[in-house]
């Protein structure tokens, strides 16, 4: 397995397409599919699904890529590192988290509060375990977790092998959330029951979706249903329920961060609360053991937290 295989994976599934691939790293079609080839032989697993109408990622590759991803971000960073000539930065911010739109809130008005000092914010979006590799890696300084409570102890073992600390902020109940095209946007109630859910079709990280957490709809006691929509990004995320009437495993968040954003970007969805669930999700920050937080990341954390108070 080679860096220049795993590269060229994580460029065919972004575009779904061999050819455009191709034509984006400036390699013959042939070559590029004699080297997936020769990698899914080697690991012997299919990745990609290929049809006339392009290709498609397996329920492994799915998990594969999400994996390498992770590692092509991390090489990023190690070129930035070596390679660039920017300017020294006292107030720099790092952060690897969910793709929570209110963080993104907090770190422009920390560009707001400072940018006349000078300063760097850096934010990846990643998977749970993809966060924990990022901060262990020094790509990120800070990682900011939701954890579902059945797989908290798991997850904290596996940071503390990797030399982190977990810090949990809060729990929140589990709900699901729709748009306007769901019939459930007008349910009546403020809470639903499994049973009320189990015909429409849902969102799901690929993490989720095959991942080590893929049996959180069996815990839930939620029917995966025949239709799906597996994505990597909360952008994703808002585009399938604003146009479907598919449903999203969410938590009840504080009013508190939805006043963050105006407009808030859950404005035009419904969030409902799941009934009789003995599960919940935890609001986590984790970080080197032997990183002493700046006076900026203390600020940041402080600012984060009182919105769970």
């Amino acid at each position: 397995m080679t860096l220049n295989q795993l590269r060229y994976v994580v460029e065919v599934a972004k575009l779904g397409s061999i050819n455009r691939a191709a034509s984006n790293l400036f390699i013959s079609q042939s070559v590029l599919s004699t080297t997936i080839n020769k990698l899914e032989k080697e690991i012997g697993h299919k990745i990609f699904t290929r049809t006339n109408h392009g290709v498609s990622l397996t329920t492994f590759g799915h998990t594969f890529v999400s994996y390498v991803s992770s590692i092509q971000a991390q090489l990023t960073q190690l070129d930035h590192l070596i390679y660039r000539n920017s300017p020294s930065y006292d107030f720099t911010l790092s952060l690897a988290n969910l793709g929570y739109y209110f963080l993104d809130k907090i770190c422009s008005d920390f560009y707001i509060k400072y940018k006349a000092m000078g300063i760097r914010i850096e934010t990846h979006e990643e998977h749970v375990n993809g966060i924990a590799d990022l901060v262990a890696s020094s790509t990120v300084e800070i990682g900011i977790v939701g954890l579902w409570s059945c797989f908290k102890s798991g997850y904290v073992r596996q940071t503390q092998a990797k030399g982190l600390q977990y810090y949990p902020i809060a729990d929140l109940d589990i709900a699901i959330t729709v748009g306007k095209n769901n019939p459930l946007f007008n349910f009546p109630e403020d809470s639903i029951s499994v049973s009320d859910i189990q015909d429409y079709p849902v969102i799901k990280y690929t993490y989720i979706d095959s991942g080590p957490y893929a049996d959180i709809y069996k815990r839930l006691q939620l029917v995966e249903p025949d239709n799906q929509f597996i994505v990597t990004s909360r952008s994703s995320i808002y585009e399938f329920l604003r146009n479907t009437d598919a449903y999203y495993l969410n938590s009840i968040y504080p009013q508190s961060l939805s006043a963050l954003n105006s407009p808030d970007p859950y404005s035009e969805f419904r969030t409902l609360r799941l009934k009789n669930c003995q599960i919940q999700t935890q609001i986590a920050w984790i970080k080197r053991s032997n990183h002493i937080l700046s006076p900026l990341e203390n600020e940041f954390i402080q600012k984060f937290t009182q919105y769970f108070l």
